[in-house]
């Protein structure tokens, strides 16, 4: 029933144009619900259908593969993160599903960013926690019609990562994080209440 519920969320997001953080525990299915949802808006999609990027780390790469095989084997994928990546980059938009690392990302943005795709899904996303890094700086010149987070921790040390975050996801919504960000209780529940929609946790 939750991952049901995760996929009508989902659908909310793609519907009013927000980007949301899926930040369930480990274990619950975070990567089958996108998969579920990728693979469902194939198979209802007209022709055409732009390719979505997954940004991971590199000891992600094989069980993402292994589970796009298994559950959406409908998916045609592409592993962006080899050696050899550069000689397939024109296949990318005949796939489905391209997965890159956040490695390769940097290494690669002025590549990457020249596509444009449906999703573009951040797994382990509090790799972007530090918005003034280089991997934070690339994701945010990725183009994409929506934008997923999947993170059991979408804040670890402070309400800067959470800024961090949403402003790739959203941009703009918090405003500037200097300025905005909230010193009194009142203030964090309201951005608590704020954010509640666009963060699904179980």
């Amino acid at each position: 029933e939750y991952q049901r519920e995760s996929l009508g969320w989902m659908r909310f997001l793609r519907d009013f144009g927000f980007g949301g953080c899926l930040a369930d525990d480990m274990g619950l299915g975070k990567t089958v619900m996108v998969l579920a949802m990728l693979a469902a808006r194939r198979d209802n999609s007209a022709a055409g259908q732009l390719p979505s990027l997954v940004v991971l780390p590199r000891s992600l790469l094989f069980n993402w593969m292994s589970e796009a095989a298994r559950f959406a084997p409908s998916l045609r994928l592409r592993d962006f993160a080899h050696a050899d990546r550069h000689q397939a980059a024109d296949g990318i938009p005949h796939s489905d599903l391209v997965f890159t690392t956040y490695g390769t990302l940097r290494r690669d943005a002025a590549v990457l960013k020249d596509h444009r795709f449906d999703y573009v899904i951040l797994d382990e996303a509090q790799a972007i926690k530090n918005a003034t890094t280089a991997t934070a700086k690339a994701v945010r010149l990725l183009h994409a019609n929506h934008r997923l987070a999947l993170t059991g921790t979408p804040v670890e040390n402070h309400l800067g990562e959470l800024y961090s975050l949403f402003d790739f996801l959203n941009p703009g919504l918090l405003g500037h994080q200097k300025s905005r960000r909230p010193k009194e209780d009142s203030q964090l529940a309201t951005l608590a209440r704020g954010l509640r929609p666009f963060i699904l946790r179980r």
